[in-house]
This record gives C-alpha cells, sequence and structure tokens, in this order.
C-alpha cells in the first residue's frame, strides 16, 4: 500500500499554509503571535472568505505527522479507564454510532470525514453505508487506499467536495454526522441547512463538536499536554511514546535538534514555525481543557422535521 506521505510533499506545503496566519506572507519563518492571537475583524473575515482553501492547505501539511503520531483517528476521544487512547477512540466511535441512531444498510453522510478513521469503525460495525465528504484531494485518496486495505470499499466511499454546498441531491441520505470538522465552518448554520437539505424525513444529524462549557470531563486532555504520568497509568506502554512526543522537555530537544538541522542546511526555518503553531494550537486546547472551559467533544443528536424540506 501506498505510504502516508503524499508524493510531492514539500516546503511549499509549509509556505501555503502558514502564509494564512501571519501579516508578512513573504516571511514565514517565524510565527507571528499578533496576527493569531488578535487578529482584527477584516484578517477573520478574509480568512472566513477562503476557508475552503485555508482548511485544505492546513490538512495538506499535517495529515501526514497526524497519521504517522496519533493514527488514522483525527479527533479527541473521552477516555475509558484500561484502554489507550486508540483503544478509546474505537469504542466512543463505536457509541457515537449508536448515539447517531445508525444502522445496518442506512445510506450515511460523514461531514469532513478525513482519512476515513470513524467512518472504518462505524462501517465495519454496523454495515452501513457511508459517503465521506472532505475538502482535502489527499484525503480522498489516502482514504480510499486505507478503506480498500480494511476491505470495506463495498461500504465507504469517499470525495471531495465543500459541506456548505454539498453535491447531492434532496433528502437523499438516512443519517449524516460529523466529528470535529465544523468547527472549519465559517457559518455553521449554512452547513445545518445543506444538511437538512440532503437528509430524509425524520433522518437524525449528529455531531462530535468543540465548544466552550463551564466543565469538561478530565483528563482527556493528558495526551496533547505530554503528561507522562498518565499515559503510564492509563493504561501503561500502548500511549507513552505518543504522549512522550509532547512532553516539554521531549519537545524543547527536539526543537533544539531542528534548529541545529535548520542552522547546517538540512531543514528549512519554516519547519520552526510549524513545530511553534502546532505546540501553540496543541497547549491553547489543554488550557481550556485544564481551566474546565473548553472540550472538543461535544456531541450534539439533531432530527430533520419529518415534514421534509419545509418545516
Amino acid at each position: 500500500m501506498a505510504s502516508h506521505m503524499p508524493a510531492g510533499y514539500a516546503e511549499d506545503r509549509l509556505h501555503r499554509y502558514l502564509a494564512h496566519w501571519t501579516r508578512d506572507p513573504s516571511n514565514v519563518s517565524k510565527l507571528d503571535i499578533a496576527a493569531i492571537t488578535w487578529a482584527t475583524e477584516e484578517e477573520r473575515r478574509a480568512r472566513q472568505k477562503k476557508y475552503c482553501q485555508v482548511a485544505s492547505d492546513y490538512y495538506d501539511l499535517v495529515t501526514p505527522l497526524y497519521e504517522q503520531g496519533w493514527g488514522q483517528h483525527f479527533h479527541y476521544t473521552p477516555l475509558t479507564p484500561g484502554l489507550s487512547i486508540r483503544e478509546s477512540m474505537t469504542a466512543y466511535e463505536k457509541t457515537f454510532s449508536g448515539l447517531a441512531r445508525l444502522k445496518k444498510d442506512m445510506r450515511v453522510l460523514d461531514l469532513g470525514c478525513g482519512i476515513g478513521g470513524p467512518a472504518r469503525t462505524i462501517a465495519s460495525t454496523i454495515g452501513c453505508r457511508i459517503m465521506g465528504i472532505t475538502n482535502n484531494a489527499w484525503h480522498v485518496e489516502r482514504g480510499t487506499a486505507l478503506t480498500k486495505e480494511a476491505g470495506l470499499e463495498h461500504l465507504i466511499t469517499f470525495i471531495e467536495g465543500d459541506f456548505l454546498k454539498l453535491p447531492f441531491a434532496d433528502e437523499s441520505f438516512d443519517a449524516a454526522y460529523s466529528i470535529e470538522s465544523l468547527c472549519h465552518a465559517p457559518d455553521p448554520a449554512e452547513v445545518y441547512r445543506e444538511v437538512k437539505r440532503v437528509l430524509k424525513p425524520g433522518a437524525p444529524f449528529t455531531f462530535h463538536e468543540f465548544a466552550m462549557t463551564e466543565h469538561s470531563p478530565a483528563p482527556w486532555y493528558y495526551g496533547p499536554a505530554g503528561d507522562i504520568g498518565w499515559a503510564w497509568k492509563i493504561p501503561g506502554w500502548p500511549d507513552f511514546w505518543k504522549v512522550f512526543q509532547m512532553w516539554d522537555p521531549f519537545r524543547g530537544c527536539a526543537h533544539a535538534v531542528y534548529r541545529v538541522m535548520i542552522l547546517v542546511g538540512m531543514a528549512p526555518p519554516e519547519v520552526s514555525t510549524l513545530m511553534d503553531t502546532m505546540w501553540y494550537c496543541t497547549r491553547s486546547v489543554v488550557q481550556g481543557g485544564r481551566m474546565g472551559i473548553f472540550t472538543p467533544m461535544y456531541v450534539f443528536v439533531c432530527r430533520k422535521p419529518a415534514g421534509g424540506l419545509e418545516s
């Protein structure tokens, strides 16, 4: 099977994505904290207008890194005592499919499907037919390859498209779901309208999404926090190396190594910016979890009115 690294994975991917988050696109070798943290309304609106390109450039860059370091399931998960992060993800996806009212032979829409980790868990468990849509071409190619390797190509299909302009007929799906993807939409209400259009009357729509909240289930964030103490206790070795790579001392050492590589010309300066960007985002999520004001795992269960499109 093909490598998880796409052909031509090169520096231009770094430039394309990092240029969205700086006030000086000609210089992306340094993290522009002001542009990220104190963006003006004008800057936010400009990014929202090109949301598809921003999201696609992001996943062009990070998908191989996510798959290598985190696995094929690009989402956070409630932790199950005694299970590793990966095992907890699989267990959660099965629970999620129950909340989503998914059943055998249903035609199901997966919005923002990534490379199809959750879709493969759900389809293999339930036997429903899943159509995954993503705005990233590499997700379609990689997801299709992984699905064929798993022997699930008869149940899962991937297409490239925009979930604000779904390329499907009215009332053509029995159910729909999304997992940590609606956060990329400039206006989630537009997604809801499109989902309502393509769902059959009475069909469910379930999504797992980022949300601000007064309380968060802890410690879901021990992985991105690099908390090797929790990694050792829950469940032991299966998570240890994955979490160790996010531990601050390890990150500091890795950053030092890359700085030497940059200095001697073995890596472009933008690699340092990428590492800073990923660390900044990860630590922001962790801090929100520790404060109890944010969770990436808020689940909404909805249903299209039985009366149809005009209800």
